[in-house]
């Protein structure tokens, strides 16, 4: 008897089943659970039972001498009932213990994963037709976080007003015959809820924005007190593990960011002036030959000692360190220590005290900015250089002018010429200029030692000069030897003792054409250097203006590639062929630049760094990259196959808002600037050699015509964490 009385199963509750065929008919779906009527009486019914029984014992009694046996039974059915009651209270406290236990076995990581398993436990015990978790996202609206079965709902975003009088008395509430509750909700009357369980989650108890577990029955249905005391316990405990969870998982978050801090390339050294251990980094530890962790701080100045005796400006180094140590509050930012040996390296070092509570340190900060150094002095020397092209430069237009001063100051051949053209008078420096003695020349007429006159045009270019009164030109003028000489010819009307004259003085400008040939030439080789420094629309601009060159542009697509392993290819290379093969490789590159129209804006050692977009916008600036990164991947595996090398590259590509404009007034560069840059530039920094990193936005952009991987999150320094995609292939 006692087998047959209704109680949770702790491990598999049992499958619901239809019972009640008055509520609207709905679908059935294989694995619905449903409680059956007699697992949960209700109070009604049990008094209607109880006052049978009290009249059948009163009649039993009363006739007891006819059916002696009816007492037995009546008090075998009102026992039946007591016991079934005490049963079904002490497994709903086991039900209690087990789920409870259940979840606090549970391997969740997440406060929404505890409620996702707390609510599926709530579904499955109570015999609920739907269970539905939410979360309030602002004051108008919530969420659905899980929902048993999924079709609960109809849209994933309802409103709080669904459990916002359960978070007003922060407890359980049950409506029996919900649809005759005044605040009922449409939404769930709609989906044909009868009884409804609301389980508040508050947002003081939790670290979660506030909401609420709903239990839903879609038939009307009485939960007797032990199992809501089952309800409101769970709901207690869910509370409390959802404090310790949350607590957990920010603790592994602070942990795990605590981690990667201690994994950045540079070095990071503690060290306790009150003689307690000190710590290193990896970064450190291997830099100064130690065991990352605590170490004693003799063994850290022992090991700095060496090292700093190793340096190659160690007489620097030590009246820095004699102005450092001086005083026990002193910084230090930017300490150069270079070293040759075993290979070439420059760091910079910072040293600044701390206080932390009863602890008082120094932090010592070691970073590698050999590549940086090396740039810097590189560019140092270029300079130099552009300053010596730029006084030759200076050199040579101080002789064009001297030249066009010597020019300007000759002495000029004169000619005075009749109506008919004849030569009627001509000084010394035109003998001198055509080869003619002077009465060969007074002979002669104008058109024949000027090739641009006949006998029949004079007459014409008379009547110009008659009305003009005075004309220049240029001309040429044949020698006795027949050899043209290019001259520069004033003229000018006059009229003297009633006789009309052309006077023309005649300059050879032999020398000045000469000179503006090789000032076109020199003008086309400055052209030519300064669109090798800058864009040809700004180079055209920065010729034109004397203002400050600075756009802004909106959507730009900028690269940056770096030759994995140059610095320890240079190591075991001639600088020659360093260079040699450096300018093969960027010179590839450079074709690439002008084949997709792109704009190379700068090379920093072995860094090339492009832009799309700029400085005439296109729409498919990202797209136009992602070719021009693939066609250098190409590039760069041809160039090792012919020069039997290993060169790979690493390339980061973001786009974004960009700034662009001239640096400095002589030794001048087209530069960007803006966060999009930073990022492309982490992108390459950050990047996987021989592949193609690109931000979430280019992917964006390109993926439709390109393949891409998620690389996934990844931790970028001053971004914090970023989405990444790998480039494969065009599609």
């Amino acid at each position: 008897m006692l087998s047959s009385i209704a109680c949770p199963n702790f491990l598999n509750p049992p499958q619901k089943t239809r019972h009640d065929t008055s509520e609207p008919s709905k679908p059935y779906h294989q694995g619905e659970r449903m409680v059956p009527p007699s697992s949960i009486p209700n109070p009604r019914s049990l008094s209607v039972i109880g006052l049978i029984l009290i009249g059948g014992w009163l009649l039993v009694s009363r006739y007891a001498y006819l059916c002696p046996w009816l007492t037995g039974v009546s008090l075998a059915i009102g026992c039946g009932l007591l016991v079934r009651r005490f049963l079904l209270e002490i497994e709903w406290k086991l039900a209690a213990g087990s789920v409870l236990a259940a979840i606090a076995q549970s391997d969740t990581n997440t406060p929404d994963q505890l409620i996702e398993q707390v609510t599926r436990l709530l579904y499955e015990y109570n015999q609920a037709d739907a269970a539905i978790a939410l979360r309030q996202l602002d004051q108008v609206t919530a969420q659905s976080l899980v929902s048993f079965p999924p079709t609960a709902l109809p849209d994933k975003l309802t409103t709080p007003k669904l459990f916002a009088e359960a978070l007003t008395h922060n407890r359980t509430l049950f409506y029996e015959n919900y649809p005759a509750t005044p605040k009922a909700a449409p939404v769930l009357v709609g989906k044909g809820t009868k009884s409804l369980a609301v389980l508040p989650l508050r947002k003081e108890q939790t670290t979660q924005e506030q909401g609420a577990i709903l239990l839903l029955w879609y038939r009307q249905t009485y939960l007797p007190s032990y199992q809501r005391r089952f309800l409101d316990l769970l709901l207690g405990e869910l509370h409390t593990l959802l404090r310790l969870q949350t607590t957990t998982f920010r603790l592994e978050q602070l942990q795990a960011r605590y981690n990667a801090i201690l994994e950045i390339p540079q070095g990071v050294v503690f060290v306790d002036i009150s003689g307690g251990q000190g710590w290193l980094n990896p970064a450190g530890a291997k830099l100064l030959g130690l065991k990352q962790g605590e170490a004693e701080p003799s063994a850290i100045a022992q090991a700095m000692a060496t090292l700093r005796s190793s340096a190659d400006n160690q007489e620097e180094i030590a009246k820095q360190a004699a102005q450092l140590f001086s005083q026990p509050d002193a910084e230090i930012h930017d300490w150069i220590w270079t070293f040759s040996q075993p290979k070439s390296v420059v760091l910079s070092i910072s040293s600044l005290p701390t206080y932390g509570q009863d602890i008082q340190g120094r932090l010592w900060l070691f970073n590698d900015i050999t590549e940086k150094y090396l740039a810097q002095q590189a560019l140092a020397e270029r300079t130099t250089q552009l300053e010596t092209a730029n006084e030759q430069l200076e050199t040579v237009n101080d002789t064009l002018r001297f030249t066009q001063f010597s020019i300007d100051r000759a002495a000029d051949a004169i000619f005075w010429i009749g109506q008919d053209g004849k030569l009627l008078y001509v000084n010394y420096a035109a003998c001198r200029l055509l080869g003619y003695p002077l009465n060969d020349l007074l002979s002669m007429k104008i058109h024949e030692i000027d090739a641009n006159f006949t006998a029949q045009s004079w007459s014409d270019h008379w009547q110009i000069i008659k009305q003009c009164g005075s004309l220049s030109l240029e001309s040429y003028h044949r020698s006795k030897t027949g050899k043209r000489i290019p001259v520069e010819v004033r003229i000018s009307y006059l009229e003297f003792n009633g006789k009309e004259y052309n006077c023309a003085f005649v300059r050879d400008i032999t020398e000045r054409k000469q000179a503006e040939k090789a000032l076109r030439w020199e003008q086309e080789k400055a052209d030519r250097l300064l669109l090798n420094i800058l864009p040809k629309p700004i180079a055209e601009r920065l010729k034109q203006e004397t203002c400050l060159i600075a756009d802004r542009f909106a959507d730009v697509t900028i690269l940056f590639a770096d030759l994995v392993g140059f610095t320890d290819i240079s190591a075991r290379m001639p600088p020659a062929q360093l260079v040699f093969l450096l300018n093969q490789i960027f010179s590839r590159f450079d074709k690439l630049t002008e084949k997709h129209g792109l704009e190379k804006i700068k090379t920093i050692g072995d860094a090339y760094m492009i832009a799309s977009g700029i400085p005439t916008p296109r729409k498919d600036h990202a797209e136009a990259m992602i070719e021009m990164a693939l066609d250098m991947q190409i590039a760069i595996a041809r160039f090792n196959q012919f020069q039997d090398e290993n060169f790979c590259l690493r390339i980061g590509i973001n786009s974004g808002p960009v700034i662009a404009g001239v640096i400095g007034t002589k030794k001048f560069i087209y530069d960007l600037w803006g966060d999009a840059v930073n990022t492309a530039s982490r992108m390459e920094s950050h990047g996987i050699p021989d592949k193609i990193q690109v931000t979430e936005t280019t992917y964006k952009l390109c993926k439709d015509k390109f393949l891409f991987e998620q690389r996934g999150q990844i931790p970028v320094k001053g971004k914090g964490e970023m989405m990444t995609y790998i480039c494969i292939s065009r599609k």
